[in-house]
């Protein structure tokens, strides 16, 4: 028996959870989000946006940091707004350490739903092989010549309806983006800035502007008598035709 003051096996791990729990909560305050978001975050999700927060970090004091005003701030904020689409950073291994606040407005899926985690959950895949090789650095004939700039098509989960009604990811569909940006590589970190004094490994990044490209069916802008809008099955046969074709004096 253990003597007096001892802790008994089950109170050492009540202590320890709770211990445990504590460090939890204060990391997930020292996250850049809302209170009412971070006070609901369960342990996976605060590593998931520590690591997350961490990494962009990094990315960001690499280059020479401005001093920012208020009305730069203020002028961030209209951006967002004004942009057709969102803008994400994804690391090499494709994990997206980044995505701008309005990508709900596009994609339903929100920014805490979806930083940490890999982009090939989230794609299809299909365009796998297409985006492993945009997040890559392409060499060409000489050593230092290198394309960085990227342009590209992929198709996402979205989970808000054309009606603006949002759904559950298990009922999402696939929403195609228009990807532009280019392939970032940051330079390491100075030794003193390591806590072994090791050399950090280059991180490289794909910063890119992601813009949704409409359906023709929900365009506003009305199609005219020239041009007609028809579905195909995988064989491409025609399984439908709208009205203009029908008006042409052409039977499908």
């Amino acid at each position: 028996a253990g003597g007096e003051g001892e802790l008994t096996p089950r109170d050492a791990a009540r202590c320890r959870r709770s211990k445990e729990t504590e460090v939890f909560y204060e990391l997930a305050h020292e996250l850049p989000l809302p209170h009412s978001v971070s006070s609901h975050l369960d342990k996976a999700s605060i590593m998931r946006l520590a690591i997350s927060f961490l990494r962009t970090h990094k990315l960001l004091s690499s280059g020479e940091a401005a001093p920012e005003a208020e009305a730069d701030q203020q002028m961030d904020n209209l951006y967002l707004k004004a942009l057709e689409g969102f803008i994400a950073v994804v690391t090499q291994d494709g994990d997206m350490i980044f995505l701008s606040e309005n990508i709900s407005k596009f994609m339903g899926l929100t920014q805490v739903e979806l930083t940490g985690h890999s982009i090939f959950d989230f794609t299809h895949p299909c365009d796998h092989e297409e985006i492993r090789e945009n997040l890559s650095l392409k060499n060409g004939n000489k050593s230092k010549d290198m394309s960085t700039e990227r342009d590209f098509f992929m198709r996402m989960k979205c989970t808000v309806t054309n009606r603006g009604r949002t759904v559950n990811l298990k009922s999402a569909t696939w929403k195609v983006l228009h990807c532009t940006g280019q392939v970032k590589v940051y330079n390491n970190c100075p030794p003193h800035s390591s806590l072994c004094g090791c050399k950090e490994p280059l991180l490289s990044c794909l910063i890119i502007m992601c813009e949704p490209i409409q359906h023709p069916s929900h365009m506003d802008i009305p199609l005219d008598s020239k041009t007609f809008l028809s579905r195909h099955s995988m064989d491409m046969k025609f399984t439908y035709c709208d009205d203009r074709w029908a008006s042409r004096g052409v039977r499908v």
